[in-house]
């Protein structure tokens, strides 16, 4: 055996022997929840998979970013551009799917998570809507707690949009009562708590100290089954500094670490970013945390505190949000920074009870603890482990891989039921096999998916596949009106589309049989300008929520905000919205068209089934082509 591997072995006896010692009391372990990214075929917008931003603070080698994420492989199997420095194993899902917020639950059972602090803004924000949809599927896997990591912010950026910052303190203390009547509404254990106090987690730089000071004035109504909430700041904006904690120290009631610091300016090697943190940042951010939390829980200025540990962070993402780019690498000279503050924990035994993971899923700043194409299951096996550990519990990894298997099931056994195979059997199984991994049966909860795998191949080996590509123009897909021609290719500008209708054999065949399609064409941008192609659809979805999401955007006179826009929850009709900025160069799309948003009943403009529109500039289009996969099932 190496001497390598007998240090391994050591390091994780010593560590499990460290757990074994002290009181470990009713330790636990939350992760903070993102709830920004949608899907075209759930929502019918990419929410923040797509992108365009400007690092305007940063002095990196790139800092202006646009993410097509509607863009895909030739095979249709990955997208090519997300808005995201890591991609998700489970390619592009909505925060709004309650099957991917089931996932998520599992996924975070199965590595020791006991439960989600969700971002949130207040009442009205679509955050509200992912806050809903997961206690309600929470309820199906107690336990499993869900609380909020109140990002305050969000609600004075609503507030500036209405000119009605005077309202800060009313609406700061209308949303903390509505948290109270919904979040913590039962005597049930389901949410962070203290005693009875529920635990609110507030982010910070929304409400200022005199806010904060008038809404815990006015107080607020408690059911008689709880104690009043505890507020828990985080060190980033309420204890980092000596001066921060002697303002909010006497209005909190305790602290949460989070993201270790990206300080030290970058070296030549690392052109990329403009601030990075390694191994010895990372220590002493984790020393600073602990340092403050044990000292207020001495001297009784705080009633608890929180650790912090994080898997890395990358925010070309989102641009730094319109600042300066930042890097924490996932490794520093073959190190885990993940594991080093995870053993900081464990063998610290500090006096904290909670564990806040930032985060699960913000792949905007690559933060995530769900399993990527790069780095595969590895942060999750590390949480698993250390959680184990921390907690005093018995380790074990055997369930960690499933729910990636059981999601991907799921969406397999919804696809047959579109196509008409009958999947009564197969779909009861699956709920099954979630309730066993909720459980922890993992050998059980594996053979289940076991059978349900072998009952979908059988399924898929039974359909009958015809494959169609039209290329436009022909009889099953023409113009409705001439183009414009220039170059040999098809003009498309702000005052000229491009109109395509589908023939009625053809739009009957896709509208009776299940299938997968894509569009494909080629496109080159001739204005030098940020400009968009989008391709619309006929469609007879709509979306019954009007919504509105905290979003970078690149204003039309080139400056940037990060601004509460306010968009429809998504429009089913948008086929695709390719952005661009850089002229005389030829690109290829591969956009799916999904069967539940394509009506093909010619009732898009002038009667058109697809409609190519230019915005902000002028195009040339070519090589216009459409395939379908159409899956029959022999009944």
């Amino acid at each position: 055996m190496s001497a390598a591997k007998h240090l391994s072995m050591f390091l994780t006896f010593t560590i499990f022997i460290k757990s074994l010692s002290g009181n470990h009391g009713n330790r636990k372990v939350y992760a903070d929840l993102t709830t920004n990214r949608l899907t075209r075929e759930h929502d019918g917008s990419n929410g923040m998979w797509s992108l365009h931003g400007i690092a305007h603070a940063s002095h990196a080698t790139k800092t202006e970013f646009i993410f097509n994420a509607d863009l895909l492989s030739d095979d249709g199997r990955n997208h090519l551009n997300i808005a995201s420095m890591v991609y998700p194993m489970l390619g592009l899902t909505s925060d709004l799917d309650e099957d991917y917020l089931e996932y998520l639950i599992l996924q975070a059972k199965t590595a020791k998570i006991d439960g989600f602090l969700v971002e949130w803004g207040f009442r009205e924000h679509p955050s509200n809507v992912a806050l809903e949809k997961i206690i309600a599927v929470a309820e199906r896997h107690r336990p499993f707690e869900i609380g909020v990591n109140w990002c305050d912010h969000w609600l004075l950026q609503w507030l500036e949009k209405k000119n009605a910052t005077d309202q800060m303190v009313s609406e700061f203390h209308r949303n903390a009562q509505y948290l109270l009547d919904t979040v913590f509404y039962t005597s049930s254990k389901r949410f962070p708590s203290f005693g009875l106090g529920p635990l609110i987690f507030l982010f910070g730089g929304g409400i200022t100290k005199e806010q904060f000071r008038e809404v815990l004035a006015i107080g607020l109504k408690i059911p008689y089954w709880l104690d009043p909430p505890l507020w828990i700041g985080s060190y980033l904006n309420f204890a980092e500094t000596a001066e921060f904690w002697a303002e909010w120290g006497p209005l909190m009631d305790g602290i949460f670490g989070w993201i270790p610091s990206r300080r030290r300016v970058v070296p030549p090697s690392m052109p990329q970013w403009d601030y990075y943190g390694n191994l010895a940042d990372t220590t002493q951010y984790q020393q600073n945390v602990s340092s403050a939390g044990e000292g207020c829980v001495r001297n009784g200025t705080c009633q608890l505190w929180c650790g912090s540990a994080s898997p890395g962070f990358d925010n070309r993402g989102c641009a730094g949000w319109g600042g300066s780019l930042k890097y924490l690498p996932r490794k520093w000279q073959g190190t885990s920074l993940y594991n080093a503050q995870w053993k900081n924990h464990v063998l610290n035994n500090s006096s904290a009870n909670i564990i806040v993971l930032p985060t699960m899923n913000d792949y905007s700043e690559a933060s995530v603890l769900l399993p990527t194409k790069q780095y595969g299951f590895e942060a999750l096996y590390t949480t698993e482990l250390f959680a184990s550990f921390w907690k005093g519990t018995q380790t074990d990894s055997a369930g960690v891989t499933l729910p990636t298997w059981w999601f991907s099931l799921k969406k397999s056994v919804a696809f047959l039921n579109q196509t008409g195979v009958n999947i009564t059997k197969a779909a009861a199984r699956i709920e099954d096999c979630s309730t066993k991994i909720s459980q922890g049966s993992y050998a059980a909860a594996a053979n289940c998916l076991e059978a349900v795998q072998v009952l979908t191949d059988t399924f898929y080996a039974h359909l009958t596949v015809d494959d169609f590509t039209l290329e436009v123009p022909n009889g099953k897909m023409y113009f409705v009106k001439p183009p414009l021609m220039k170059f040999g290719a098809y003009l498309l500008n702000t005052t000229h589309g491009l109109y395509l209708r589908m023939s009625d054999v053809m739009s009957r065949l896709l509208l009776t049989k299940n299938y997968v399609g894509f569009l494909q064409f080629d496109y080159i941008l001739l204005d030098n300008a940020f400009t968009q192609i989008q391709v619309y659809s006929s469609t007879k979805r709509r979306n019954v929520d009007a919504t509105f999401m905290a979003y970078p955007k690149q204003t039309i006179n080139d400056q940037y905000t990060e601004i509460a826009n306010s968009v429809e929850a998504g429009n089913f009709a948008m086929v695709c919205d390719l952005m661009n900025k850089v002229p005389g160069v030829w690109h290829h799309a591969n956009v799916r068209l999904y069967r539940d948003n394509v009506a093909w009943d010619h009732t898009a403009t002038l009667n058109s089934d697809l409609h190519f529109k230019a915005v902000g500039g002028s195009y040339l289009v070519k090589r216009i082509s459409l395939q379908f996969q159409v899956y029959h099932s022999g009944d």
